[in-house]
């Protein structure tokens, strides 16, 4: 069965075969998708073509993605839009930091570090939704985004995005209201803790990895391909009733107290 047989998808946020968007792109491929991917830089683009080659990928739908590059952004949709005329689903999957801020309290970062961070991490979702918008449309398609409890709670080390990703899911319901009118969807996938590139830089990571196990109702971590089947789902036509929510993949470690 191939659900996404068809459907056309843009998938970010992929450094190497343990992230999450690429978990994502495996499952999305394995149920139909064609897709379009991205990568950071040329030394990043050595990471990720092989991953690409490995999904079928055509090689002009890897595209070089930086959103603090001006233009970068705007070339991706021009591409796609030249050779798909549509999106069915988009997948943000991107947040950083400056090294300054991982050794600061949150009280004592720069106002150019936390502008760095709310960019890559924040506005550029709303840069692609309003990108996108004109292609998703067409197919009533679905944009989502990757979070973390931390936005919602107080996670130790874990400082200074956490005010990053509150405000990316109050977009997501904000997007969810303003586009739901063309029956385009928002989402938000609360992935929990696992070994991935871009977590190795919250420090004592090792110790979140320890505790989010031992207190996971399902007593483990979860992989980037469990993330990637719900992924899958709310890019599909079986999601087409939902939109504006969080949804959590973490064993369900965000329901204990």
């Amino acid at each position: 069965m191939q659900p996404l047989k068809g459907k056309k998808g843009l998938i970010t946020g992929i450094a190497n075969n343990q992230s999450i968007a690429f978990g994502c792109a495996q499952v999305c491929r394995e149920q139909g998708a064609e897709l379009a991917v991205t990568y950071l830089n040329e030394k990043a683009k050595k990471h990720v073509k092989p991953l690409a080659q490995g999904l079928e990928i055509n090689d002009s739908l890897l595209l070089p993605l930086d959103v603090t590059k001006e233009g970068e952004l705007e070339t991706v949709f021009e591409e796609i839009s030249n050779q798909w005329g549509e999106l069915d689903f988009v997948l943000h999957a991107m947040a950083s930091a400056t090294k300054e801020m991982t050794n600061s309290r949150l009280i004592e970062v720069k106002l150019d570090d936390f502008n760095f961070a709310m960019q890559v991490s924040c506005y550029s979702f709303l840069a692609m939704a309003r990108l996108s918008e004109p292609l998703l449309k067409k197919t009533q398609g679905s944009l989502i985004t990757m979070t973390y409890l931390g936005g919602q709670r107080v996670m130790e080390n874990y400082h200074f995005m956490g005010p990053m990703k509150s405000a990316l899911e109050s977009c997501v319901q904000y997007l969810a209201s303003e586009l739901g009118k063309d029956n385009i969807r928002v989402h938000a996938i609360s992935a929990g803790a696992m070994q991935t590139r871009a977590a190795s830089g919250i420090n004592d990571f090792a110790g979140l990895l320890t505790t989010t196990k031992a207190r996971a109702p399902l007593q483990r971590l979860c992989e980037p391909k469990e993330v990637g089947e719900l992924m899958a789902f709310l890019s599909g036509p079986n999601s087409r009733g939902m939109t504006g929510g969080i949804h959590y993949v973490d064993g369900g470690y965000n329901i204990m107290g």
